[in-house]
């Protein structure tokens, strides 16, 4: 599919030159410079999702820890193996 698009003639520029070191032509050089630039914007895409994920994750556990109050886990663990001697 062909499509239009206004450069500066200083970037037509830079991507001839950076075609022709490495022998490419100048479509398949703009061609894959688009797929690598949508290839890293969909992986920050993911990374977003997971910090928000970790956020969520963390802000439930705070809300959980602020519920429990002053309940220690390890005294319970404690408690527990005490009984079963």
């Amino acid at each position: 599919m062909r499509v239009n698009a206004v450069l500066t003639e200083d970037l037509l520029e830079r991507i001839d030159e950076a075609a022709r070191e490495q022998k490419k032509s100048r479509s398949r050089f703009i061609r894959e410079a688009a797929e690598k630039y949508i290839a890293e914007h969909e992986r920050k895409k993911e990374e977003e999702k997971r910090k928000e994920a970790l956020t969520r994750a963390v802000r439930d556990q705070d809300k959980l820890r602020a519920k429990s109050g002053t309940w220690e886990g390890s005294a319970e663990i404690r408690k527990w193996r005490e009984r079963g001697r």
